[in-house]
């Protein structure tokens, strides 16, 4: 009997500690499956904390140094690879930058249209920052709009390209940073001067060896200093055509077919300012510079004068002479009458007029003999050069006034 206890004891003890056994593995699978599940959950988390802190980072405070700099187009002093001068290069306009102030030019040779040269800036320049523009040696025919394809520009040179016609809008986009223009050597016959209105900038306009005839009204380019005509075929100009270019500083109108200068043909507001004029078949100068200050310069080599008298001469050489500067007189036929006795005995105007000559015997007015000129009526007197400008002072304070 106690045998049978004991056995049952240690049966009941043994199923116990196989049971217990049984309940630890069961627990420790099931802590292992909560394992497993663990990482998922976890990665799931810090996705959903990684989201949020990107979502709710603040951003950088933006300057305004910064947003000039977003405005600027990424590049824009910098040329595209495919115009890049290189070996083997064979694209008509070549692209140079890393100049000095970052400066980025453009050149193009053997441009068959005005067409390819738009097609090549819009597809290459666009919003690039292109401080000179060169294209040399092309047939250019008509300029079309947008050619430069809006890009800030300084200095434009297209001389030589066989441009017939400037169009309108060409160069638009360029109004407030072109400086210098270089039409010259090309195939115009007729330019619409006000297309350079708009242009504040413009300083240098070039627009000789063209073929234009007449001169109407050279529009009102408002910083416009220096206006090249020279070799064209010009034998018109009409009053005032000049009047409105406030700043004009030289206007060159040299090789040319002017003959008979209308009245205030040349009149220019400026102050002081020179005029070339050689070359030409200019008989007389008279009331040409209009009701404004006379050039200080003049040069009227190689003309057709003939009468070289006292009103009309004498306050140009009294000019020249108040600016230290010269009329420059060679090659012209002076009639050396009694229409220079004015000029032989005046030794102070006398060393302002450069190599005024007599026709037929060459003696320079300088050296007539004064005995000759004796009987010759006295000179009358004209009104001073300095008493013009004065007035034109005078005027444009009280215009100023009145606005």
């Amino acid at each position: 009997m106690k045998l049978f206890k004991f056995t049952l004891v240690v049966f009941i003890a043994v199923s116990l500690m196989t049971f217990g056994a049984d309940g630890q593995e069961k627990k420790r699978r099931k802590n292992k499956d909560k394992d497993k599940a663990i990482p998922t959950t976890a990665a799931t988390t810090t996705t959903t904390t990684t989201t949020t802190t990107t979502t709710t980072t603040p951003e950088p405070e933006v300057t305004e140094e910064a947003e000039a700099e977003q405005r600027i187009p990424v590049g824009a002093h910098e040329c595209p690879p495919e115009l890049k001068p290189r070996e083997g290069h064979q694209h008509p306009c070549t692209c140079f930058d890393h100049l000095e102030d970052d400066a980025l030019m453009v050149e193009c040779v053997g441009l068959t249209s005005g067409e390819q040269m738009h097609h090549i800036f819009h597809n290459y320049l666009l919003n690039k920052r292109v401080d000179a523009i060169a294209v040399r040696n092309s047939s250019m025919g008509p300029l079309v709009a947008h050619i430069s394809a809006r890009t800030y520009t300084a200095i434009v040179s297209m001389k030589g390209n066989g441009i017939s016609e400037l169009h309108a809008e060409a160069f638009t986009g360029t109004e407030q940073s072109v400086s210098r223009v270089d039409f010259s050597s090309n195939q115009l016959t007729r330019v619409d001067f006000s297309i350079f209105n708009a242009y504040t900038q413009l300083q240098v306009l070039n627009l000789g060896e063209n073929e234009l005839t007449t001169i109407d009204n050279a529009g009102h380019a408002p910083s416009l200093r220096v206006l090249y005509l020279y070799s064209n075929k010009i034998d018109a100009i009409s009053p005032k055509a000049f009047s409105r270019l406030e700043a004009l500083e030289y206007l060159d109108l040299r090789s040319n077919n002017l003959q008979t200068l209308v009245p205030a043909s040349l009149q220019v507001p400026s102050s002081r300012w020179q005029l070339r004029i050689r070359s030409n078949q200019i008989v007389s100068l008279e009331d040409v510079f209009g009701s404004t200050p006379f050039p200080y310069i003049i040069d009227l080599t190689a003309n057709s004068i003939g009468l070289l008298t006292d009103q009309v001469y004498g306050p140009l050489i009294e000019m020249a002479l108040l600016e230290g500067s010269k009329i420059y007189m060679s090659g012209n036929p002076i009639n050396c009458d009694c229409s220079v006795a004015w000029l032989a005995r005046n030794a102070t105007l006398l060393p302002a007029v450069d190599e005024a000559k007599c026709d037929g015997d060459g003696i320079a007015i300088a050296d007539l003999n004064l005995d000759e000129l004796r009987r010759c009526p006295r000179g009358q007197p004209w009104l001073s050069p300095s008493v013009r400008i004065v007035e034109k002072e005078a005027g444009d304070e009280n215009e100023t006034e009145s606005t």
